[in-house]
């Protein structure tokens, strides 16, 4: 299935990108994850602690995606 999926801050400097169209042939947000990572293995580091959104509604790994879905990945953030 194409997807577009989005990296922001220091994801997207690991990955040199802020967004890609991909093809993936898995099912859900967390397959993307280690897919992803396999293609750009600085992105291993942030595994446990990165968070998913798909078109625009934060979710978890096991989301199962679409074909035309917009996947984007947020490094930990902390505020106060």
């Amino acid at each position: 299935m194409r997807l577009r999926v989005r990296f922001f801050s220091a994801l997207r400097r690991v990955t040199g990108q802020s967004e890609l169209d991909y093809n993936f042939s898995g099912r859900t947000a967390g397959q993307l994850w280690d897919d992803l990572s396999q293609r750009f293995p600085e992105l291993t580091p942030f595994t446990e602690s990165r968070a998913i959104a798909v078109n625009l509604k934060h979710t978890t790994p096991g989301h199962v995606l679409k074909e035309g879905d917009e996947v984007a990945f947020f490094p930990p953030v902390s505020g106060g």
